[in-house]
């Protein structure tokens, strides 16, 4: 219960600080373009071969085969929560994107589809972190490390923002709360069981 306030409590000051941005956009807009271009044009071409590996750690295929992976390996419970934080980013990064309809900073297609705001790869690099730091604590410093540069690694390509990214991984870092807040129940329907792989 005390998990569950605390969360309430996030989200109405969460709310009220994209009530704020909404309120500012074009200010804020402003800010975070200038922000962009100081944090791009300082590429080199060392880090942005490093940069363009690391930002697939937020992609969706990147986490479906990771779900796919810990099922198979008989972590049912982890895939389980991995497959909730994803279909809750997914929706909800649908409606915000809907919402905004932010540009991306340059069209490029065949790095990345659709609109700018927020980060997707920065949300489901955060909420997955949120998630794996849940099932393997020692290890927690490394998932937001990895989080931290996939979110980074999006400004840095020249595909997202920062507050696209600020957003996004504020985002990811509710739903993988929210997410790990889920019971996960013993899997023992046979015919489920059997469709998965799953041995009891």
């Amino acid at each position: 219960m005390e998990a569950i306030r605390k969360i309430f409590a996030g989200l109405i000051f969460y709310v009220f600080f994209l009530f704020l941005i909404i309120l500012f956009l074009n200010d804020v807009f402003k800010l975070d373009e200038y922000l962009f271009l100081i944090i791009n044009s300082s590429t080199n071409d060392i880090l942005l071969v490093f940069f363009n590996i690391v930002t697939y750690l937020g992609s969706s295929l990147f986490w479906v085969l990771l779900i796919v992976l810990f099922w198979f390996k008989d972590k049912k419970k982890l895939s389980l929560h991995l497959l909730y934080v994803f279909i809750i980013d997914s929706l909800s990064l649908l409606l915000f994107k809907q919402i905004f309809l932010r540009p991306r900073p340059f069209e490029i297609p065949e790095i990345d589809i659709g609109t700018s705001f927020p980060s997707g790869h920065s949300q489901r690099a955060f909420s997955g972190a949120m998630i794996l730091s849940k099932y393997y604590e020692k290890y927690s410093l490394l998932f937001y490390v990895l989080a931290a540069l996939t979110a980074f690694s999006r400004i840095y390509i020249g595909v997202h923002y920062p507050l696209d990214v600020l957003i996004g991984s504020i985002n990811g870092i509710i739903v993988g709360k929210i997410a790990s807040l889920i019971s996960v129940k013993k899997i023992n329907s046979r015919r489920l069981s059997r469709l998965l792989g799953y041995k009891n």
